[in-house]
């Protein structure tokens, strides 16, 4: 049994699907798919086909790092976590930007250096084969669960929107669908495909988000920004207490960072677009830019959803992630295409999100699994094939939990923030550790992996069983770190035979000293990657320090 269409706000629907939304939605996602198989129609090699042949520019990659990113769960589930808990949401935009910058200047020069097709390659280099087949199976977890967010939310408010009219379409076929346009132009075109589209679907999210935006927040009954700073100032601010239930600041500044690091920094649906940029500078450009779109979110999802509380009759708790589809049935005036055009942009998000995921779990399993143990000697178009039905068992996956968890109601976005706090913690210790610290061994990265999620389930069951308080998953990340940090460190002392000078090569250190730097391209001061990423820090800063 799935989501009971009453609380879906069918009652209330005032503007059904028209003639001409359904024209203009089906349109732009045919096109997008013709496009999209159209890109990636010369893919011959690997190379073109899971790193686009590195031939990116930054702001095709700044698009499709913002389109990956930003889907349903941003639309729909963080309109929903606005609803529900306030602008305090909008730590997960604010604290993007170190993730961004940390990848830009850290991480990167390793990744574009070593010139690998998966992030696990850098942790098989410095460390071994156990490390990496770990960090492989735990960032294909990562990616079903945010996969199989994205389609419960995106098919719940597809089934909304089309709701009484002569187009509806159920929350089962919503899934199909949605599933089914991106695997079709992913699999043919491989990166390419997905990084050009992604472009594209960002353009309609940015489109078709903000109209609704300014809608909701300049409602009569809202009154704009200042309107909602008036009626709700306890909700106005980035920072909640440490007893808070959702967003403690004392979570939010460290567990909280620790996802930011990981997802952004050592995740592989997110750095792939780094990889298939043309140059170094290309790749930090395009990184900062998507920086600063970041910065536009909690103003395009979080204060929308605030307003949805002055505009719309449902309930925070159990209701919140209908906001979107609600707004977009009230708001949006009938026979010009809006509905259609707000569809766009919604589904452009969804697809562009879904097809990273799918590129990025192929490109693992295809290098990491197939090649690694099953075939080392595979041809380059059977690695391609082979990655073609990793990425049809990963949708039909996706397909399947998506369906038995469509009962899922209210907070999906901070529901999947907590699942995945349970993965992260002992892949980014291994990883940054890794590269600062020589005596990390072999043995210690694989430890400290493996004892990620086990470390963060005995602190939940700790704290419940015998100080009767339920601990809040960012303060579980932040505890599961330093727990796994501790445990690295005293493996690494313990099998201090294990070092291997070979592999210490792939540490900071060894890299300062041989690095060439990369210049700016040209001598024009708006090419300057570090003068741009200086202005997005002191953005977020400012807008740290006025919401606070």
């Amino acid at each position: 049994m799935l989501v009971d269409s009453s609380l879906l706000l069918a009652e209330v629907a005032s503007v059904p699907l028209q003639a001409i939304d359904f024209v203009l939605l089906v349109g732009t996602v045919l096109g997008v798919t013709a496009f999209g198989m159209w890109i990636g129609r010369r893919e011959k090699g690997t190379a073109d086909y899971f790193l686009a042949g590195k031939s990116v520019a930054w702001w095709v990659v700044a698009g499709s790092i913002f389109g990956t990113n930003v889907s349903s769960h941003h639309m729909v589930g963080m309109m929903g976590a606005g609803l529900k808990e306030g602008f305090a949401q909008a730590n997960f935009e604010f604290g993007a930007i170190f993730g961004l910058l940390m990848l830009c200047y850290f991480f990167l020069p390793f990744y574009r250096r070593m010139g690998v097709y998966t992030l696990s390659e850098y942790l098989g280099r410095r460390f071994d084969d156990r490390s990496r087949l770990l960090y492989s199976i735990t960032n294909m977890a990562f990616l079903l669960i945010q996969m199989v967010g994205t389609l419960i939310l995106g098919a719940l408010t597809v089934e909304t929107l089309t709701k009484n009219s002569d187009f509806a379409i159920s929350y089962q076929w919503s899934v199909y669908l949605l599933a089914g346009v991106a695997a079709l132009y992913t699999i043919f075109g491989g990166l390419k495909a997905v990084i050009y589209t992604d472009f594209i679907q960002s353009v309609l999210l940015l489109a078709g988000g903000g109209t609704l935006a300014v809608l909701a927040i300049w409602h009569p009954d809202v009154g704009g920004i200042s309107g909602l700073l008036e009626k709700q100032p306890d909700k106005f601010h980035v920072f909640f207490e440490a007893s808070h239930d959702e967003l403690p600041w004392s979570g939010v500044l460290s567990g909280l960072m620790v996802l930011h690091l990981y997802y952004w920094g050592t995740n592989q649906f997110i750095v792939q677009r780094t990889l298939g940029a043309k140059s170094g500078w290309d790749a930090r450009m395009g990184v900062i830019t998507a920086g600063f779109f970041k910065l536009l979110i909690p103003f395009l999802c979080i204060v929308p959803g605030m307003a949805a509380a002055y505009i719309l009759n449902i309930d925070p708790e159990t209701e919140s992630d209908t906001a979107f589809a609600g707004l977009a049935r009230t708001l949006l005036p009938a026979g010009y295409g809006l509905v259609g055009l707000v569809m766009a942009g919604l589904i452009g998000g969804i697809l562009s999100t879904i097809d990273s995921m799918m590129n990025s779990t192929s490109t693992l399993f295809t290098f990491d699994v197939y090649k690694k143990y099953l075939d080392p000697e595979a041809s380059e178009m059977r690695l391609i094939w082979v990655g073609r039905v990793a990425m049809m068992a990963m949708i039909c996956l996706a397909i399947g939990l998506s369906i038995m968890f469509g009962q899922t109601q209210g907070g999906i976005f901070n529901t999947m923030a907590d699942y995945n706090a349970y993965l992260v913690p002992g892949v980014i210790v291994a990883y940054v550790a890794g590269i600062l610290q020589p005596l990390v061994t072999r043995t210690a990265s694989f430890v400290c992996i493996l004892a990620g999620p086990l470390l963060s389930v005995a602190f939940e069951v700790t704290s419940a069983s015998m100080f009767d308080h339920k601990l809040q998953a960012f303060h579980r990340a932040g505890l599961a770190t330093l727990a796994c940090y501790a445990v690295l460190l005293a493996v690494s002392y313990a099998t201090t035979r294990e070092r291997d000078p070979q592999r210490e090569h792939y540490t900071w250190g060894q890299y300062k000293e041989e690095r060439h730097s990369e210049q700016a391209r040209g001598p024009a001061w708006y090419r300057n990657d570090r003068l741009w990423a200086a202005i997005l820090v002191a953005a977020t800063l400012w807008m740290c320090w006025f919401f606070a």
